[in-house]
């Protein structure tokens, strides 16, 4: 696969523009048959895409490939377009026909014009697809620039989008950091990036330079409370099938697990029993997936030697030992590790789980509170009362109960960090709104009295309306 030049994504992208500017507000029909044809993508490269994800990770289960990376994009895509012809609807709003008369206001959305959306390496396929659907829906075009770490899968979508589409609506560029860096720094209309933290803050950075709006979906360190009434031996071995999922390399896997005071040590047990009934060998099962590569895999096993060569206690949870030629790694659980080590500073992103105790609910919310906030933060419990105390009070970009992830899977909701965890989302009514613009439309009739209040010179009239303004309230 050849990497695309500058120029040639300069090239694309002037040409999505003129295109944007000959249709600036495509109608339904014209948009339901973009999901569509994006759907039937899905469908007739369904083989070829798991194979792209099997090169690249050396293992990946293609049952994962077709629930959660292309499988995905199909059900984002089909939920849109039962929701589609209301979301595009004009919103009327209400005016006080004291102050108006019979003057009317309307919202409408209209498409921001030409998006780039830079994609990730853990999901290449699902990153790089699924919110074009949320991006079709707004009427947009988009420039997707696949991950220089997945080039398998990168080909393939590459490959995929150029059957079905023309350039001047979706297009596909590949390359590394020298490409990503000027793809940043192009005037869209807007920019999408998924990724780390650290490398969200040079994209927002170039996408300031032309005040340019973002959609930044990044991570954090996801904490799981287990609260004392959901130590049940089914709900860890949920959490545990969760946290390694995909390898552990999910922005929403559970990061670290917070358990009560004096319990550890039965957390640990029912840790042990449910991993080893589930896998008695995890490493070298087809449902493992192997790190991304090689750097990938020593960071991760790092987290461990040096918990390790700290003195902390590592469980490898069914015995298990890292395969370094499949890159695969055991479920480790890292026992009661100090702040400083880095499994405790830095995102795992991999089958490696610290687990820390807490005295009540307020301390641990405030313990997470006085972190970075995280992508995601779970709960087990089976109190609705504790549900909503944590729901309420822990700031987050999304929550799970007694699950760890479907609240970023699930179509009709929206995705989306805060803070360092990410700005803006999309999924569900509200990704078609981030990736509309928001538009007022007021329609000031001839009989609206603050027209005629504001005409200078102001008299009697713009006093009364001003008067009015600064009446308290019965």
């Amino acid at each position: 696969m050849t990497d695309t030049t500058n120029s040639e994504l300069d090239a694309i992208f002037e040409k999505q523009k003129q295109a944007f500017a000959s249709d600036r507000y495509p109608s339904l029909e014209a948009r339901l048959e973009r999901l569509r044809t994006l759907d039937n993508m899905m469908i007739a490269f369904r083989e070829p895409m798991r194979e792209a994800l099997a090169a690249d990770f050396d293992s990946h289960h293609p049952l994962v490939t077709d629930l959660f990376e292309s499988g995905a994009i199909i059900a984002r895509g089909r939920y849109i377009q039962t929701q589609l012809e209301q979301w595009m609807k004009p919103e009327t709003r209400e005016l006080n026909p004291m102050v108006h008369g019979s003057s009317t206001a309307r919202v409408i959305r209209q498409p921001k014009g030409v998006i780039g959306n830079i994609s990730p390496w853990n999901f290449p396929i699902e990153c790089a697809l699924v919110m074009v659907n949320d991006m079709f829906a707004a009427g947009n075009r988009v420039v997707i620039k696949t991950s220089e770490h997945a080039p398998a899968s990168a080909e393939v979508v590459k490959e995929a989008v150029a059957a079905h589409f023309d350039e001047d609506l979706l297009a596909v560029v590949t390359g590394g950091v020298e490409l990503a860096q000027h793809f940043s720094s192009l005037p869209w209309d807007h920019l999408v990036y998924t990724g780390s933290t650290e490398v969200g803050r040079l994209v927002m950075e170039a996408a300031a330079k032309n005040l340019t709006s973002v959609t930044l979906e990044m991570g954090g360190k996801n904490p799981t409370i287990f609260a004392e009434d959901g130590l049940e031996q089914g709900l860890v071995e949920r959490f545990l099938y969760f946290r390694v999922f995909k390898g552990g390399q999910v922005c929403t896997s559970p990061d670290y697990v917070l358990v009560p005071d004096g319990r550890l040590d039965e957390w640990v047990d029912m840790a042990k029993t449910a991993w080893s009934g589930l896998y008695p060998d995890y490493v070298g099962h087809p449902d493992a997936t192997g790190a991304i590569n090689e750097h990938h895999f020593n960071r991760v096993m790092g987290y461990v030697d040096e918990a390790r060569a700290r003195g902390v206690e590592v469980i490898s949870l069914n015995g298990d030992e890292p395969d370094a030629d499949r890159r695969q790694i055991p479920m480790y659980v890292v026992i009661d590790p100090p702040e400083d080590l880095k499994c405790m500073q830095e995102e795992i992103f991999g089958p490696v789980t610290a687990v820390k105790t807490y005295t009540d609910i307020d301390d641990v919310i405030a313990y997470i509170n006085a972190r970075p906030k995280p992508l995601a933060c779970y709960l087990v419990t089976r109190s609705d009362d504790v549900a909503e105390q944590v729901s309420t009070q822990v700031s987050s970009g999304g929550m799970g109960v007694n699950v760890f992830g479907f609240q970023a899977a699930e179509p009709t909701l929206p995705f989306g960090g805060t803070g360092p965890s990410g700005i803006g989302c999309h999924s569900g009514f509200e990704g078609f709104v981030n990736y509309s613009h928001t538009k007022s439309v007021f329609n000031c009739a001839d009989d609206n009295p603050l027209m005629y209040a504001i005409r200078p010179p102001y008299g009697d009239m713009a006093q009364a309306f001003a008067d009015a303004v600064f009446t308290p309230l019965e």
